[in-house]
């Protein structure tokens, strides 16, 4: 857990830090002009992902010390990932042709979707079920440290905007690269033919994690995405400023939180009903107490966060941070009965329909909220879906262990 948190400072905290240049540099709404492409541009990444990081997890994890299944395991995901990228591709092409926003900044959404690359070579799924991360945490911090110093020497005014998601894409790229080839030989990975059996359980694993996640996109970066039909440039800066900040506290807290319980509870469970429960629900009171503090500190820390991170032009997303600063706590409960409770004892399959009723939910909020509220709406919007998932995701988890 510690090196997840490792790796999520790098991932997260070390390009929020850039955060109080860039946005001082770039200007809210040219801010706004690159956050909203990379809003679009995690769709593909969501895509790419396929809910991997959870199936193939949960593989390595449960034959660990089966050498010949890790690898037909890792060629399975990347060879998967590959064709999905191949995917994403053609469906960047398809908005360029009928999205006027993608249309009239190609190059900015095109440099955005280089990051893919580096998500379809790094193997975080590998890792997280061979429960080893921490060479892999020290070179993120070192490219991404690399990333952000040439940043700040290469954007200097607004006019170098590109500059910012290309160096950004190119971090993932060399850091996705070194990452297989390292899995590669350390771990002696020799290449196996396809094998169909391993594909099927895999793709079967996955698709129920990945239809969740795409429904959950519905209530997180959907609200941003809306946005872009309703509110000026201006306002997506504003709300992409506290969007950022919150994000990287839940990045930093919740998932490694997620990445480093989840092998441990899925072979409890694995093991019996009875083991994973136990473990569960000695986990459940320490991460109340753990998020409930999260929260209070983001509230209270708010004004700070704001100024320091992103200054004087944006004070209008101080009240959209202290409407955020409740999420963590939401998010990870949340997290807690769907990631550890849902997919750790094999009850992924009532993941999609949580997904799919939020999703839903979470749209019906927007198309009301936004028009009247604007930002304010939409964040709203997503604190109250985070609310209903709780309460289903914790429903769905108890009746299902019951019923096996």
């Amino acid at each position: 857990m510690t090196w997840l948190t490792v790796l999520q400072f790098a991932n997260y905290l070390i390009p929020l830090l850039i955060i109080p240049y860039i946005v001082r540099v770039l200007g809210v709404e040219i801010f706004g002009k690159v956050t909203y492409a990379q809003n679009i541009i995690s769709y593909f990444t969501l895509t790419i992902n396929f809910g991997f990081d959870y199936s193939a997890t949960r593989e390595i994890a449960i034959n660990k010390a089966d050498k010949s299944a890790r690898e037909r395991i890792f060629w399975s995901v990347l060879k998967q990932k590959s064709i999905l990228l191949l995917l994403s591709s053609a469906g960047l092409l398809i908005l360029y042709f009928t999205f006027s926003r993608v249309n009239d900044d190609f190059t900015l959404y095109l440099f955005v979707f280089l990051m893919n690359v580096g998500v379809v070579l790094f193997p975080t799924w590998f890792f997280q079920g061979m429960e080893e991360m921490g060479k892999m945490a020290t070179c993120n911090v070192l490219i991404k440290g690399g990333g952000l110093i040439l940043t700040l020497f290469l954007v200097k005014s607004s006019a170098d905007y590109l500059a910012y998601p290309l160096l950004t894409s190119l971090a993932y790229i060399i850091f996705g690269a070194g990452a297989i080839i390292y899995v590669i030989k350390h771990y002696h990975i020799q290449y196996t033919k396809s094998d169909k059996t391993v594909d099927k359980n895999i793709f079967s694993k996955s698709l129920p994690i990945f239809l969740n996640n795409l429904f959950v996109s519905g209530y997180t970066i959907a609200n941003l995405t809306m946005l872009g039909f309703y509110v000026s440039n201006k306002n997506l800066g504003y709300y992409s400023g506290a969007f950022k900040i919150i994000m990287a506290i839940l990045m930093l807290t919740s998932t490694p939180i997620n990445m480093s319980m989840y092998p441990t509870i899925s072979r409890k469970f694995a093991k019996s009903k009875q083991i994973g429960i136990s473990y569960f629900k000695k986990s459940m009171f320490n991460l109340t107490l753990i998020s409930i503090l999260i929260s209070l500190v983001t509230f209270i820390a708010s004004p700070v966060l704001v100024r320091l991170l992103l200054g004087k032009e944006f004070e209008s997303s101080l009240d959209l941070l202290r409407i955020f600063s409740i999420l963590p706590f939401l998010v990870i409960m949340a997290s807690l009965f769907t990631v550890q409770g849902l997919y750790g004892a094999g009850l992924q399959k009532y993941a999609p329909w949580i997904g799919a009723i939020l999703g839903l939910l979470c749209i019906i909020f927007n198309m009301i909220f936004i028009p009247v509220f604007g930002v304010y709406g939409a964040a709203w919007g997503w604190v109250i879906s985070e609310f209903i998932e709780i309460i289903l995701a914790g429903s769905l988890f108890y009746r299902g262990i019951k019923s096996e």
